[in-house]
């Protein structure tokens, strides 16, 4: 037997296939789609928000900064996925970001209004580091649950779904702009991001850890 055919045959202490075990695939389906479309309906509040605060600039500053601070989460996820399994970076990242959504549009209430650039910079930093955890442990986990034969079509038809689910959403807001504010929007969100949230507590751990 190969070391895929090993990976294959993993069963769980009922005896399921973990490995290609369509539900495994289903579930973060499903979680991934739902937080897609919460992403897709936030990200054009987001970058009005920034404009909104320091123009042009802080807009740059802002989304640089999101990236800048993604790559390193990437790095301290896919180290510390293998050591601690992949299901508690997915809950993790899900429930740091129902808490950003709410974050950015309530900044403008902080006081005093000096604390707000600090107070902003964490978020950033923290917003980031979430984006990275989710990006890096969904792609590890899309390699855990699928095999060989099956991995290029059902990671493409993943991300595919949702690139589109984002794009629909992101559609949309052009439309929903026009009535409701940033918090609302938030609220939203963080709804949508609570419901995958306990979608991803059904996820289970393929890969063994170190």
């Amino acid at each position: 037997m190969t070391h895929e055919d090993d990976a294959v045959a993993k069963r769980d202490a009922t005896g399921t296939l973990l490995k290609d075990n369509p539900s495994n695939y289903r579930t973060v389906f499903i979680a991934n789609a739902l937080l897609s479309f919460a992403d897709g309906l936030y990200f054009p509040f987001l970058v009005v928000f920034f404009y909104s605060l320091g123009g042009i600039p802080l807009t740059g500053y802002g989304l640089g900064l999101i990236l800048i601070f993604e790559s390193i989460g990437r790095y301290f996820t896919g180290r510390g996925a293998d050591k601690y399994g992949r299901k508690s970076f997915f809950l993790i990242s899900s429930i740091v970001g129902i808490v950003i959504y709410i974050s950015y549009p309530l900044l403008p209430l902080l006081e005093p209004p000096n604390l707000r650039f600090l107070v902003l910079l964490l978020i950033l930093l923290v917003d980031g580091m979430a984006n990275g955890c989710w990006h890096t442990v969904e792609a590890v986990y899309l390699a855990d649950i699928t095999s060989k034969t099956s991995r290029g079509k059902k990671v493409g038809v993943y991300l595919g779904a949702g690139g589109a689910i984002s794009g629909v959403a992101m559609l949309g807001t052009g439309f929903l702009g026009m009535y409701i504010n940033f918090l609302t929007v938030a609220l939203m969100a963080g709804f949508i991001y609570s419901i995958g949230f306990l979608i991803l507590l059904r996820i289970k751990e393929v890969a063994d850890k170190k």
